[in-house]
């Protein structure tokens, strides 16, 4: 994108506030909805959390993203101050987990979905194929959660990081009982649908305010590729979601565009950032001492 900063500046010069800050809105209320979702997943564990402290969890999540592999670093974090306020350390790391699965999972149905509802070739058949693939990898890995006897047959691979081994396979036993818990799971999934509405369209948003418009199908099916490359290693994302963000949807917009949008979509990931750092920084229900560490998080 070198060569093409006179035009990424005059996108950046024509944003329209306004419609930025309603993006970054509507993206601060999608995590305010996923917050339900984690809250409802934490007590199906027996493990009392206020929406207050939920929330505040997926708002530091966001905060430590910026420093911790990936951008699901951060989901450690929520999971081992969770850990902290009960017992039942397996349960605090289960339900984050599976809060975080079911996210990506609604994320991904929804692109496999959208595919029936657009013309043949208005879809890339490379594109379509990767979507094929990401499905087909995430329904493997639901079965393998859900099939105990399917998993033992895997659980020779656990002998690279076996000296966690014992407390992995008591978060896997946590885990494996939530299949059971069909009306939470309905629920979360329901939640999740809204919360990744919401996420699309703050996107959306985001570009209409630099003069662009992407199509609500391109967003739903280009938006779980983005969501999925950020997933590789890197610190939140950085570098992988811009440049898969400017591949997906600078055919559409503009390679230029599509990179203006991308980094105001990391201004907005910084925003939400900044609020959990605050709320780490003071809220008494985050202070650690060396002992906490020293006990471990699970």
């Amino acid at each position: 994108m070198r060569d093409k900063y006179p035009q990424i500046l005059k996108a950046f010069a024509s944003t329209k506030v306004p419609i930025f800050l309603l993006g970054l809105l509507i993206f601060a209320s999608a995590a305010v909805v996923g917050s339900v979702r984690l809250k409802l997943l934490i007590e199906a564990q027996g493990i009392n959390v206020t929406f207050k402290e939920a929330l505040s969890l997926t708002f530091i999540g966001y905060f430590f993203n910026n420093f911790l592999p990936t951008s699901i670093g951060g989901d450690v974090a929520k999971a081992y101050y969770l850990s902290k306020k009960t017992e039942k350390k397996a349960g605090a790391y289960a339900s984050v987990f599976v809060d975080r699965v079911i996210g990506l999972f609604t994320m991904i149905s929804m692109a496999f979905l959208a595919l029936f509802f657009v013309e043949e070739g208005v879809v890339d058949s490379t594109l379509r194929y990767i979507i094929y693939a990401i499905t087909l990898g995430s329904i493997i890995f639901l079965v393998l959660m859900t099939n105990k006897k399917l998993a033992q047959k895997f659980s020779f691979l656990f002998f690279i990081i076996n000296p966690i081994k014992e407390k992995l396979r008591k978060v896997y036993e946590v885990i494996h009982q939530y299949q059971y818990q069909k009306t939470l799971m309905i629920k979360s999934f329901a939640i999740s649908f809204v919360s990744q509405i919401l996420f699309f369209t703050s996107l959306g948003v985001v570009a209409l305010s630099i003069g662009s418009r992407i199509p609500v199908k391109d967003l739903l099916i280009k938006m779980p590729i983005v969501s999925m490359m950020s997933l590789l290693p890197s610190i939140n994302g950085l570098g992988l979601r811009e440049g898969s963000t400017v591949v997906l949807f600078g055919p559409l917009i503009g390679s230029d565009k599509a990179f203006a949008m991308s980094i105001l979509w990391l201004l907005i990931l910084l925003c939400i950032s900044i609020m959990g750092g605050l709320i780490y920084a003071f809220s008494q229900q985050f202070k650690i001492s060396i002992k906490d560490i020293d006990k471990g998080a699970i």
